[in-house]
Formats: C-alpha cells, sequence, structure tokens
C-alpha cells in the first residue's frame, strides 16, 4: 500500500495536541521538528505507531517526529493543511507560564547547550555549502593551476569564505532568534566588529578607547563566542528598555540604546571575552585532536548512535565550527559523526549478510547506501539496527575502531561538510587517513553485527 502523507500528517498533528498546541513547525534531513505548548498533550506512545514514523524523541525543546524519506511530502502536508510553518510561531508569553525546573549545574549546562545549538542551526547549511564550495574549487585549481588567478575564482572564493568570515553576524542572528530579541540589534552589532573602520584600527595596531574605556584590538572574523555573549547582552537590554521607556517613545530610544549600549559593551567586554575563550577551547581541541585523539573519536564516534537518538549531538556542533576557525582543523568532531554514519551502514550491511528474508536484506543494503553515502542514519537506528539490538554493539564497535585509527592516522577535517562518504575532500591532506579509518569502521561494523546475529523483526 502506497504512503498516504496527508493522514499520516493529520495523525501525527491530532496526536501532538491539535494545531492548538503547536507553536511552530520546522524540519531538517530526516526529522519534523515540533515546539509545543504544553508537552502533556502530546501522546508520544502512539506517534511511534503512526506509520511513517520511525521514532520520536523529545530533546532541547522540540519534539521531534522522525519521518526519513517521507519527512518532504509530511512537512508540505502540515504546513499546507494546518498553516504552520517555521516562521509562523505563536507568541508563548500568551499562554500560561511554563513549568521551571530548578536552577542545577546539569540543567545550566543542558541550557547553554541548547542556546549555543539552536544559534548554530540556521547558519550549517551555509557552512557547509561554503565548505563544499571549497573543495570544488581546490579540486579544479589542482588540474587547472591558472584557474586560481582568474576573476572568477576570486568571486567565488569570495562567496565560499563568506559563510565563515561573517560567522559572528549569522550566529548573532541565530541567537536571538533562540532568545526572543529582536536579530537586527544583535546582528548590528557583530557586524560592528567586521566594519571596515574597526579593521583599519585592528592594522594600524595603535592604541583606541571608547569613551575612555580601552579597546582590545582583535579580529573577530568567523568568531563565534563573541557574537552569543553580544546576542545575550541586546537581549536583556531590549526588555530593559523597553520597561523603562515611555510608549510615544519606544519606536525611537529602544533601538537606539540597545545597539549603542551594546556595542560599547561588545567592544571593551564582551567580544575580547568571547575571543579569549575561543583561544582556550582552540588549545583543548588541539590537545584532544593531537595528543589523545585515537582516544577521543573513538569514544565520541561509540557514543553517538545514543546522542543522536537523544538530539544531544547537535549540541556538538558548536565546538565543530570553533575547532574549524581555531585551530583551524577538526580533528574529532566531525570525523567522529562521519565514522558513526559509516558504522550505522555498516551494521546494515552485517545485518544484509546475515538475514534470510530477500526483502529485508534489500531494505537494509538500501538503507546502508543512505548511511554511507546520503549520511542519514535515521532509517538505519530506528529501522534496522535497534529494533534488532544486537547490530547495535556493530555500530558502536564500528565508530569506536574507526575512531582509533582516524586519530592515530592524524585525521583532520579542514572545512565544514555533512556526514558522508562524498564528503571526505574536505580532510585535504588527510584523506588517505580517513579513507582507511572509513573501511575499517563499515568492515568491523559489518563483521561483529554478522558475528553476533540478531532477533529477525516481523
Amino acid at each position: 500500500m502506497a504512503f498516504d502523507a496527508k493522514s499520516a500528517a493529520a495523525e501525527i498533528v491530532r496526536l501532538v495536541g491539535g494545531k492548538e498546541n503547536i507553536n511552530s513547525v520546522a524540519h531538517c534531513m530526516t526529522r519534523l521538528r515540533f515546539v509545543v505548548k504544553d508537552l502533556k498533550q502530546v501522546d508520544q506512545e502512539a506517534l511511534k505507531k503512526v506509520p511513517g514514523v520511525l521514532g520520536v524523541i523529545y530533546a532541547g525543546g522540540q519534539l521531534m517526529v522522525v519521518l526519513g524519506k517521507n519527512l518532504l511530502p509530511m512537512y508540505e502536508t502540515v504546513v499546507k493543511d494546518y498553516g504552520l510553518s517555521e516562521s509562523a510561531a505563536v507568541n508563548e508569553n500568551l499562554d500560561a507560564p511554563a513549568e521551571k525546573n530548578p536552577l542545577t549545574f546539569k540543567s545550566a549546562g543542558v541550557a547553554v547547550l541548547d542556546y549555543v545549538s539552536a544559534t548554530v542551526a540556521p547558519m550549517i547549511s551555509g557552512l557547509v555549502a561554503g565548505g563544499m564550495l571549497k573543495v570544488a574549487l581546490l579540486l579544479i585549481t589542482l588540474v587547472n593551476a591558472g584557474f586560481a588567478d582568474t576573476a572568477t575564482y576570486a568571486l567565488l572564493s569570495g562567496l565560499a569564505d563568506a559563510p565563515f568570515f561573517f560567522m559572528p553576524i549569522f550566529a548573532a542572528y541565530g541567537a536571538a532568534k533562540k532568545l526572543g530579541g529582536t536579530p537586527i540589534y544583535s546582528m548590528m552589532c557583530a557586524a560592528a566588529l567586521l566594519h571596515g573602520k574597526y579593521t583599519a584600527l585592528v592594522a594600524a595596531g595603535e592604541p583606541i578607547t571608547l569613551l575612555g574605556f580601552p579597546v582590545r584590538l582583535m579580529s573577530y572574523s568567523s568568531s563565534l563566542l563573541p557574537a552569543l555573549l553580544i546576542a545575550l547582552c541586546a537581549y536583556y537590554l531590549e526588555k530593559f528598555f523597553n520597561k523603562i521607556v515611555p510608549g510615544i517613545f519606544k519606536s525611537l530610544l529602544v533601538g537606539l540604546c540597545t545597539v549603542t549600549v551594546t556595542m560599547i559593551l561588545s567592544f571593551t567586554v564582551l567580544a575580547p571575552l568571547g575571543g579569549y575563550l575561543g583561544n582556550y577551547l582552540a588549545i583543548v581541541f588541539g590537545f584532544l585532536g593531537d595528543k589523545i585523539g585515537f582516544i577521543t573519536v573513538g569514544l565520541l564516534a561509540a557514543c553517538l548512535p545514543w546522542l543522536v537518538m537523544c538530539g544531544m549531538h547537535l549540541g556538538l556542533v558548536p565546538f565543530m565550527t570553533q575547532a574549524l576557525t581555531n585551530p583551524g582543523y577538526d580533528a574529532v568532531f566531525r570525523p567522529a559523526f562521519i565514522l558513526h554514519n559509516m558504522a550505522e551502514g555498516g551494521a546494515c550491511i552485517g545485518v544484509a549478510l546475515r538475514t534470510k528474508d530477500a526483502e529485508k536484506r534489500a531494505e537494509a543494503f538500501s538503507i546502508a547506501f543512505g548511511c554511507i553515502v546520503a549520511g542519514v542514519t535515521e532509517p538505519a537506528i530506528y529501522g534496522i539496527n535497534l529494533p534488532r539490538k544486537k547490530p547495535m554493539y556493530g555500530v558502536m564497535a564500528g565508530g569506536a575502531v574507526g575512531g582509533v585509527v582516524a586519530g592515530l592516522l592524524g585525521a583532520r577535517a579542514y572545512v565544514m561538510g555533512y556526514s558522508t562518504v562524498l564528503a571526505l575532500p574536505i580532510f585535504q591532506n588527510t584523506i588517505i587517513a580517513m579513507s582507511i579509518a572509513i573501511v575499517t569502521a563499515i568492515v568491523v561494523a559489518a563483521a561483529v553485527t554478522y558475528v553476533l546475529g540478531f532477533e529477525e523483526k516481523n
């Protein structure tokens, strides 16, 4: 029977609590992501039984319905039939206040990761596009060295560099949207850090002050943390000025006061603090990748299946982005992400080789191809490996051994890319090391899955 997106979408919306319980809806590659008003109105167990649904996860303030290949028709149906979209969020302040959890180290850590992840999410596609364009230009220049001297190369290279160079502006937008502030205020202050007048002062190197306060001259292009601090400051200042400025003057003075005070604090305190934190993170990333990379990558790749199921893997993306900026390569996160996907595909191959059901064998091979070539793992996790339980040992073993190999051989990603075998060029001069690690992860995952066996699922 053909999949009926319309009826499945109607059932999902009903079980989520109806249109009235949905603030907004968005999607990634495989998941329909709802922000709901009241989680208690959601029937998660019933959702898992809807045709086409591979799994249901609640994490980071989002209810994620895993749909795999059925995602786009479902998203389009939900948007069309119910008038929901990512941009059409309901003002949550109009509803009853949400139940607040007590402040603990754990809750604070989760809140910080949620904030940072939401900040980075809107610009990931741009970073990946820019990174892959960089790879394409590199490959072209290897074939035709003279291409690097052309205006075409200069313009395309500028496009590839743009999402990285202007990262503070894009990050400020994502952070402001997450907090509920006015994005343009944060973006203006972040853009001021990249303006030619400031960069000229940095190049000159002469000490400067702002209203008598010393300004630490630093380059903030491709930085992330300063924008996070700026957006926080702008958000709370905007709330403050909205409270104290009389209504008749709000449109005139709130924005003016918000951006001016935020800019002063940015140049004197926030941006330098973010810059220093970024430098210290670079030292940590360098140690993890260069000194104990074989342990770090192996452990992370082995744990990623469970992080993905909890939606916690998105919390690692900001660190990946920071590492690519400083020290300029990622020897931990992207290798682990890719190797996890390869291991998921390898476990599916093990299932395909072991099963006696021809239909399930074809399905497992197809899903393995999706993991390895397309970088989509949810169908493998929820459709093949997790239901059979033992293949998950294969996934963890493949990721761990592949990670150890990648770390020992010094695999490093130099630009952003998707977690697929097609992204191998992002490893540049370490591409052979990463290729060996990928083959290792697939073979080990397939072998362990095949040897351990599993219970066939009807």
